[in-house]
């Protein structure tokens, strides 16, 4: 079969990437022991940013769903759902892409046993293919199921026994049979149920109509609690122990998450995990982290990819992200998710990788200054920099030289840029995408993309280019650059060269990360913390702020040494959480974490005025109104011609009333004709300095300027 060899680093990294992808596992579980740690990647790029694109040449970013990964031959495999194809790598970063036209669509179900691959579709698809050359693209049916396993996970035990888990339902449970391969993969004795959602004591689970980030729905509004989808079973072992992963309550929540059930049997009985769920991010740039798959790399240690919502052009969607993960010596399995949409090191780089796999570049673009070149209503220039994926700015054009400048308020070290793209007002076109079979439409691709310049400067004057992509021709919305070596900067400026599509330029979030060196990680020593009694899956926590805290990492479990889990806030030093178990207790900590710089606070007195308004008159008629403004001393109306003017305090005393003549307005050079000191100016008993005006005569006209003067 016909393959596509991509031969560029696939994280958007340079500027001719052709891929991003990702990473990979193995269904069966045969690295359950750790080998002798091996580096897999020495040279750079060594990190990756969640969240992640998907895509193929120059076709648009896949709905990256539902990802399985295995390994064959010391390779790894990355399955998405959708598309007759997959990608295989040998370091987790370098990508092949495989076109296979036989093999299955729908969700996949991929498992490996020997030297035989094994594959199957979704809902629907009863066909079994193997295959001993995935490489090749070539499958070959080996079998039929009896009945539909909707969102199936095909798992082969170390004693090559077959096992299909299915379940997709808020009402139906996870099921578990054996297959018989012999036999054309029928079952083999009578389903086993495993277990059903339980939202009224798994907090996790909970289908809350506040954390909907995008409705799926339109027939109905959506409960304010609703029974939970769970769905995308996996199964993972390791140490003997088998771990039934499940998704639960829905993509277009930001509470998609994993949890697990922990078994000494394929077959169960299975026993809720009181330390789930196992990868949970509600807060931050990225949210969500469901239906996906738990793996081993070539080290032994695991990792877990999932699915992630994303929104683009008013359209939601999924792409992927991963997570280290472990089992502790009590046989938990556990994610590391804190700062996980900060950039990572790919698997393989790091020992111990679920403790030591955060770069330490903090983001440095939150909360700053930015000036912009032009601005669509509505859509504001702090967008940019709120860590919101929901929001975005956006220009009043498409056009090349449209520009954001983000201002991070000192010098800092800069190692990496994520920038994140929306769609606005694009006209994109739908078609089909090769070997997809119907109904299977996408948006077609396109010979050049999203195209840009970032600059970078220490005084906002002289600038140097860091990153050159005005030819761009992968659909990266997503685009994250690690630098060769740190750079030094104040300024960073992104420069629109080309949007596709007709659309506007448009960037949800400029994300800059750096200063490891100025990083602080300090850990809060009050913590109060007032669990519901009403419904003790929330609780409420509340500390005492750190002096320049840019945010917090609030960690929680049922045991001291075992806080697996956590949200993140920033610039607050209080939250609501709703994911805890009902009848388990929970140890929480708070650790403060400050990149360095300092939050731009916007002072609305110069921004928008003191709140204070005068207005010039003539006669009855109104001339203009003007705020008062902290940092502009003078206050010019002009086109004075001769007249009566009043000068006042809007709905307020007058401060100056007379008449100007024509000798008073006409003349020339800058000399005033008229000055008046109309008030004095103070804060509370203290006088600062006093209200004047003046008269500038002009060759047609005057100017009557009103000074606030504080020399005096």
């Amino acid at each position: 079969m016909k393959k596509l060899i991509l031969k560029t680093a696939l994280f958007i990294m340079a500027a001719t990437v052709c891929l991003i992808l990702l990473f990979c596992s193995e269904n069966a579980g045969k690295n359950d022991k750790s080998r002798n740690f091996k580096v897999g990647i020495t040279d750079k790029p060594m990190t990756f940013c969640n969240p992640i694109d998907l895509s193929v040449g120059s076709e648009r970013v896949r709905r990256a769903g539902e990802p399985v990964v295995v390994t064959y031959k010391d390779d790894y495999y990355l399955f998405i759902t959708g598309g007759r194809g997959y990608w295989y790598s040998g370091n987790f970063r370098d990508w092949t892409y495989v076109r296979a036209t036989d093999f299955p669509g729908g969700c996949p179900s991929v498992a490996v046993y020997g030297d035989t691959m094994y594959a199957s579709g979704d809902k629907g698809l009863h066909d079994v293919f193997a295959t001993t050359d995935p490489k090749s693209g070539v499958w070959k049916k080996v079998g039929e199921y009896q009945r539909d396993y909707g969102d199936a996970d095909m798992f082969i035990d170390d004693d090559g026994r077959f096992y299909m888990y299915w379940g997709w339902s808020q009402v139906l449970p996870f099921q578990v049979v054996e297959l018989d391969p012999k036999n054309g993969f029928k079952e083999k004795g009578t389903p086993v149920v495993c277990f059903f959602g339980d939202y009224e004591n798994h907090g996790f689970e909970r289908r809350r109509k506040e954390d909907v980030i995008f409705p799926f729905f339109n027939h109905r509004p959506y409960f304010p609690e609703e029974s939970p989808w769970i769905e995308g079973p996996w199964m993972i072992k390791h140490n003997n122990k088998y771990y039934l992963q499940y998704a639960a309550i829905g993509l277009e929540f930001a509470t998609y998450s994993h949890g697990v059930y922990v078994s000494d049997s394929p077959m169960g009985s299975f026993k809720y995990s009181p330390h789930n769920p196992l990868t949970f991010k509600t807060t931050g740039f990225m949210l969500g982290a469901g239906h996906g798959s738990t793996f081993h790399d070539k080290n032994g240690d695991l990792w877990t990819i999932a699915m992630v919502p994303t929104y683009f052009g008013g359209r939601g969607g999924s792409t992927i992200a991963v997570f280290p993960t472990a089992v502790d010596e009590d046989g938990v399995i556990y994610s590391n998710t804190a700062f996980s949409d900060y950039p990572q090191f790919y698997p393989g780089i790091k020992k111990d990788a679920v403790k030591n796999n955060f770069t330490g570049w903090m983001i440095l673009s939150h909360k700053k200054y930015v000036e912009v070149s032009s601005c669509l209503e509505g859509f504001l220039p702090a967008n940019a920099v709120d860590e919101n994926m929901m929001t975005h700015w956006c220009a009043a054009t498409g056009d090349s030289g449209e520009y954001i400048t983000v201002d991070l308020g000192k010098d800092c070290d800069i190692n990496a840029i994520q920038i994140n793209f929306d769609q606005h007002d694009a006209k994109i076109s739908f078609g089909m995408r090769p070997g997809m079979g119907p109904g299977r439409g996408v948006s077609t691709g396109l010979q050049r993309y999203q195209s840009f310049t970032v600059e970078i400067s220490r005084d906002n004057t002289n600038w140097s280019m860091l990153i050159d992509k005005s030819n761009n021709n992968t659909d990266c919305r997503h685009d994250y650059t690690e630098l060769p070596e740190p750079v030094k900067a104040r300024y960073v400026k992104l420069t629109n060269v080309f949007t596709p599509d007709s659309g506007k330029f448009a960037v949800k979030d400029l994300r800059i990360f750096g200063n490891q060196k100025l990083a602080k990680f300090t850990k809060v020593s009050k913590v109060t913390v007032v669990r519901n009694p009403e419904d003790r899956r929330d609780a409420t926590l509340v500390w005492e702020p750190v002096k320049d805290a840019d945010g917090y990492v609030i960690r929680y479990g049922i045991e001291p040494g075992k806080l697996y889990n956590n949200y993140m806030v920033y610039d607050a030093n209080t939250i609501t959480i709703h994911s805890l178990n009902k009848d388990s207790e929970y140890y929480f900590e708070v650790e403060a974490f400050d990149s360095g710089t300092d939050y731009y606070r916007e002072r609305t007195e110069q921004t928008m005025g003191r709140g204070a308004e005068i207005e010039l008159a003539s006669g009855v008629k109104m001339i203009e109104r003007k705020m008062i403004k902290e940092g502009l001393n003078e206050y010019v109306f002009e086109n004075i011609v001769p007249g009566v003017y009043t000068l006042r305090h809007t709905f307020g005393p007058v401060l100056w009333r007379g008449e100007l003549t024509k000798a008073e307005l006409i003349g020339s050079g800058e000399k005033p004709t008229v000055t008046a000191i109309l008030s004095s100016l103070g804060t509370g008993t203290k006088v600062t300095g006093q209200m004047e005006m003046k008269v500038v005569p002009g060759k047609e006209s005057g100017k009557f300027v009103v000074i606030l003067n504080y020399n005096k």
